[in-house]
């Protein structure tokens, strides 16, 4: 099955939700800081291979899940979301 993955706002101007038609975890939510406490996740960790990301939250739903992801307030998304989009679909 190939990924799709579609992008929305959130009501933080910081944040964007990338929804995946995959299963990024089993169940649940897992929220990540930096990436020392993204070690174990594969997907959380390439996206912060961007200086620009202060965050990243992934949500488990029915058919797939969300990752939600917070820049740094001096980031630009024009330049960010495409290198999220191609960090997730590396990974998955």
């Amino acid at each position: 099955m190939s990924v799709t993955v579609n992008v929305t706002k959130t009501p933080n101007e910081h944040a964007l939700k990338f929804s995946v038609n995959k299963k990024i975890v089993e169940s649940g939510y897992k929220t990540f800081n930096n990436m020392e406490e993204a070690k174990d996740s594969p997907v959380a960790a390439r996206i912060f291979e961007n200086a620009e990301v202060a965050s990243v939250f992934i949500m488990a739903e029915v058919e797939g899940g969300f990752i939600s992801v917070t820049k740094k307030t001096e980031a630009n998304w024009n330049d960010l979301k495409d290198k999220i989009l191609a960090s997730i679909n590396d990974v998955l």
